[in-house]
């Protein structure tokens, strides 16, 4: 199979890079790319736009995107956009800012193995962990997930040629941030799942690159009917791809 990992990273974040080459060490052989990152806050206006609508945002999300919020998006994009103009079957996508809690070519055989057709497969999440309606074994000791809810977070994973097609179709151009829009799978017409163990976490002593310390101008109107729509159409969605029972009983 045709893969490669991309890290996507800052110019000018060379300590990151570094960071990220020395997780992945142990393995010289792997198959390894950098993307350089999209600054946001570099970015005119015009290079944004191209990507980034702010009339969909202001309609449809409750607070406007910071700079870093479209750089981590557009940077994603470039990530997809590698993996159909490559042909790779799959990328794992690795965001600078990942520490490695498994072995990696074990995951990626374990990847390879897999005979049902896959989009979009989340390999890390914060600590809070969400239910799981179905669990299918994988090879050494990895298993197919798909969560009731999906996790947010997009330091690592792992994107199918078909997948990446799918992205650039539905999820361009943008007005959520990069782990909201993945959590609307369902409007984006792809399958997003996960593979549990979890194999990366991400590295909480860096400073963030995407947030500020200045405070929001939130919506709060917007946010609450938001949360009520995304709970009834991901409920829907749930019920009508897996039944009302294994919704209702799914676990962590």
């Amino acid at each position: 199979m045709n893969y490669k990992i991309f890290i996507i990273n800052l110019d000018r974040s060379v300590e990151r890079y570094t960071h990220a080459l020395a997780q992945l060490s142990a393995w010289p052989e792997l198959p390894v790319e950098r993307i350089s990152a999209a600054d946001g806050r570099q970015m005119s206006d015009a290079e944004l736009n191209q990507y980034y609508a702010e009339d969909l945002n202001r309609q449809h999300f409750h607070k406007l995107l910071k700079a870093g919020e479209k750089g981590c998006y557009i940077s994603h994009i470039r990530c997809w956009q590698q993996i159909v103009a490559q042909q790779l079957d799959f990328a794992i996508i690795l965001e600078d800012d990942f520490i490695l809690q498994a072995d990696l070519p074990q995951l990626i055989a374990s990847i390879q193995a897999l005979t049902t057709p896959y989009h979009y497969l989340k390999l890390a999440m914060p600590n809070k962990q969400q239910p799981v309606l179905t669990r299918q074994p994988m090879l050494n000791g990895f298993s197919l997930v798909d969560y009731k809810k999906m996790p947010v977070s997009t330091v690592a994973q792992v994107v199918s040629q078909q997948g990446a097609a799918l992205l650039l179709a539905k999820a361009v151009p943008f007005y959520r941030p990069i782990d909201v829009q993945l959590q609307y799978s369902f409007e984006l017409g792809i399958r997003a799942q996960g593979i549990q163990p979890q194999a990366v976490r991400p590295e909480l002593e860096f400073e963030s690159n995407i947030y500020s310390k200045h405070t929001d101008v939130v919506d709060r109107g917007l946010f609450y009917r938001n949360r009520v729509h995304f709970a009834w159409a991901n409920f829907r969605h749930n019920v009508a791809q897996y039944g009302l029972s294994v919704t209702l009983n799914a676990s962590t």
